[in-house]
């Protein structure tokens, strides 16, 4: 038998189809987020290294013209920029009413701007990776600058405006939410697909399950056609139930024949024994006769409570339901066995409602009186019987409880078994029938049977459908 998950390694995965379709989707989203953000950075960083190069081949230029052509002529040339040189590449003009992306500040020695088309305070020497600057149009901006010392005194500005940047950032978010958007669209609408389309499969082989346990042993699960998982498991289950119901057939089927088989000689044994009874003479010997008559009639009672069982199992009686009234079927079987009860001194409270169910009123009843015959047998004089009709969320539930004894939590699965006894009611008479012929019934009726423990004593429930209509 295959071992359930520990509390520790099943406790936070998905217990259902569309828990684990969303988890997956989850994941993918997970996944999805990090190859964006990477992008992302990987693109910020391309752009940012590429200005930093424009800004470096700028000065690398401007210093060579410096050392060929002097303070002055590096003066001039850089106004001649300011004026006519357009921004090329990456650094293009994203904006006409921004202005220029590559501004210069020219210092001389004295610390004089003599070139200054950069509105920003003076750099430190080297590297300035956000240094503020004041635009054409009044707005302010961030820029990537290179602060360099002149040989013959003097510093030497060129900066790049990093709007660019900002610019593809926010392109890039965009398409990020847009893409990550549409994924989670797209990872809901499968995983509701996803679930639809297993839920379905599953609930078919629930639907068969189900039919099986209520006892209609022919019920097999639905095959498509198409080959896949599914059609390959109902086939399987298929052949396992092909098998099963063999099986049981075949137990069936030798079970009944057995039982029917002997009801025929010992019912002439039993008739030999009543006219041997009528020619003895001798009181000793007609009381003889008289015990091996009532062990004779005993295992008649026995053989013909087997055949019922086998009856109900085969879920033929199924055809003789009718639409009846629970609570009146109880009153009336619960009152009957009344004056016994009261008689063996115990005392019976009946509560009954009209609930209407499909069944068949005679094994309904003989559910009941095996219920109290089983309270009346095994349970002390002082005993209090309760019997009750109810209805619950269109379920009707038949309780029968006592405050006798009761039966130990680990023995509730064995009392439904056949020929089953415990150790305690051995020395009672009984064939360990009585409560297997109660889940006989209530299997018959699609019933689910429930045992709970008393405070003290035994209290069994069995919830029937309510019927509609």
């Amino acid at each position: 038998m295959a071992e359930a998950l520990s509390p520790r390694t099943g406790y936070f995965w998905p217990k259902t189809i569309r828990g684990l379709a969303t988890v997956v989707a989850c994941a993918s989203a997970f996944v999805t987020a990090l190859l964006g953000g990477a992008t992302y950075a990987i693109v910020h960083e391309e752009l940012e290294r590429q200005i930093d190069q424009r800004v470096d081949a700028e000065t690398r230029t401007l210093l060579k013209y410096y050392r060929e052509h002097g303070f002055e002529g590096l003066r001039h040339v850089i106004r001649l920029r300011d004026d006519d040189q357009p921004a090329i590449g990456y650094l293009a003009k994203l904006d006409r009413d921004v202005g220029r992306t590559m501004g210069y500040m020219l210092v001389d020695r004295a610390g004089r701007r003599q070139a200054d088309t950069l509105h920003a305070v003076m750099p430190p020497l080297g590297w300035s990776q956000f240094l503020t600057f004041r635009r054409g149009d009044g707005s302010t901006g961030i820029a990537q600058a290179m602060n360099t010392a002149l040989p013959g005194g003097g510093q030497l500005v060129v900066a790049a405006d990093r709007e660019i940047i900002d610019h593809m950032d926010a392109t890039l978010l965009r398409l990020f939410v847009s893409a990550f958007g549409l994924l989670l669209v797209t990872g809901v609408l499968v995983i509701f697909g996803f679930g639809r389309v297993v839920q379905r499969r599953l609930r078919a082989f629930e639907g068969s399950a189900r039919a099986i346990i209520a006892g209609d042993i022919d019920q097999r699960v639905a095959v498509d056609g198409s080959g896949g998982e599914f059609d390959q498991l109902a086939h399987v289950l298929n052949q396992m139930l092909d098998r099963i119901s063999l099986l049981v057939a075949s137990l069936r089927d030798v079970s009944t024949a057995l039982a029917h088989d002997l009801r025929t000689p010992l019912s002439r044994v039993r008739a030999q024994l009543e006219q041997a009874e009528a020619l003895a003479t001798e009181p000793p010997q007609r009381a003889l006769l008289d015990n091996i008559i009532a062990e004779t009639d005993d295992l008649l009672a026995l053989f013909a409570s087997l055949l019922a069982i086998a009856e109900l199992d085969s879920q033929n009686i199924r055809r003789r339901f009718v639409r009846l009234d629970l609570g009146d079927a109880v009153a009336e079987i619960a009152e009957a066995h009344r004056p016994t009860i009261e008689d063996a001194g115990l005392s019976l409270e009946v509560h009954t409602i009209s609930a209407p169910i499909r069944g068949d009123r005679a094994l309904l009843q003989r559910l009941v009186g095996n219920l109290l015959d089983n309270a009346l047998v095994h349970t002390p004089p002082g005993t209090h019987i309760c019997v009750r009709v109810e209805c619950q969320m269109r379920q009707v539930i038949l309780r029968v409880a006592d405050n006798g004894p009761g039966i130990s939590t680990e023995h509730h699965a064995r009392v439904f078994e056949r020929l089953a006894r415990l150790d305690s009611a051995r020395s009672r008479p009984g064939h360990g029938l009585g409560l297997s012929m109660v889940a006989a019934i209530a299997a018959a009726h699609s019933g689910d049977i429930e045992i709970r423990p008393g405070q003290p004593g035994f209290a069994l429930k069995v919830h029937f459908s309510l019927a509609t209509g």
